[in-house]
C-alpha cells in the first residue's frame, strides 16, 4: 500500500520533486513498519483480531439476550 501511494503521487504530480518526495517517503513508511515490527512481534496477530470485530455492536436486553427465559405474566 505505501508503495501503490507513493507511485500515485508521483505519478499524479509528474515532477522530478514528486518523484523524490514519494521515494523518501516510501522509504519512511517502510523503515517505521519494520521498526514496529522488530519492536512488537505479535502485531500482526493484534491487528488481524482488531479486523474481525464488528464497528457496531446494538445492545440486546431482556427477550433478546441469550440464556434467560422471559416470565409469563406481570407476576
Amino acid at each position: 500500500m505505501a508503495g501503490l501511494g507513493a507511485a500515485m503521487m508521483a505519478v499524479s504530480v509528474m515532477t522530478f520533486l514528486s518523484f523524490l518526495i514519494a521515494i523518501v517517503g516510501f522509504w519512511v513508511v517502510v523503515g517505521v513498519l519494520a521498526r514496529i515490527g522488530k519492536a512488537d512481534p505479535m502485531m500482526r496477530k493484534v491487528y488481524s483480531r482488531h479486523l474481525q470485530y464488528k464497528d457496531f455492536y446494538p445492545a440486546k436486553s431482556g427477550v433478546a439476550a441469550f440464556g434467560k427465559t422471559p416470565k409469563r405474566g406481570w407476576r
